[in-house]
């Protein structure tokens, strides 16, 4: 089989708590994205990931990940954004929260599909591009 180029793509916060949930780990979410996907984050999954592990009492469950991520800072073209997405969503009733609407937002600015759970927040953004996560490939064990 040939190996297909990586792509750049946004990973929700969501894949990432999965893949500390779950057992095995080889066919999380985000292992399978691996294998097409150069990994990146809103600096908002940094936020909600160190936050669980603060609650939990535990070490950073990103530095259990042992790779890098290139992390996406929150800059002014984000935040603009963001508010007029969020007024756009307030106005139709479909209000997602302040750090999905931001994860969104930095996808959008970055021009990045988002592999995401969470599709039923995600899918009220016009113009985000989600990647359906039953396309990922199974690790052979």
């Amino acid at each position: 089989m040939a190996t297909m180029p990586h792509r750049d793509a946004a990973l929700d916060t969501s894949m990432l708590i999965q893949h500390v949930r779950v057992q095995n780990k080889r066919n999380s979410f985000f292992s399978r994205a691996l294998v097409l996907y150069y990994p990146h984050l809103s600096v908002i999954s940094v936020y909600e990931m160190e936050l669980g592990a603060y609650r939990a009492r535990r070490a950073s469950d990103l530095n259990a990940f042992q790779i890098s991520f290139n992390i996406l800072p929150v800059t002014e073209a984000i935040a603009r954004k963001a508010a007029k997405l969020e007024a756009d969503l307030i106005h139709q009733n479909l209000q997602i929260g302040i750090k999905d609407i931001l994860i969104a937002s930095t996808c959008l600015v970055h021009n990045l599909p988002l592999l995401t759970i969470n599709v039923r927040h995600f899918d009220r953004v016009q113009g985000l591009e989600l990647i359906d996560l039953n396309t990922l490939p199974f690790i052979d064990e």
